[in-house]
């Protein structure tokens, strides 16, 4: 009888580990892109319009894009 409630019991807690940890990865999942978010979306909708228009004038080769340090 202690051998099935024990092998139940471990059931369980292996089964609620795995959601703590599928938990955790999705919650840090969201962490980091909400990061990345607030890192890279910095521009408005008019800003947007004017990059993309300057990165399809760089591939047009019109203007040659930003490089630090080239000349």
């Amino acid at each position: 009888m202690f051998d099935r409630w024990f092998e139940s019991f471990t059931e369980v807690v292996a089964a609620a580990a795995a959601a703590a940890a599928l938990i955790y990865l999705g919650s840090e999942i969201k962490r980091r892109q909400k990061k990345l978010r607030d890192l890279f979306y910095v521009l408005g909708p008019d800003s947007t319009v004017m990059a993309d228009h300057l990165e399809e004038l760089a591939r047009r080769g019109v203007i040659r894009p930003y490089r630090p340090g080239a000349s």
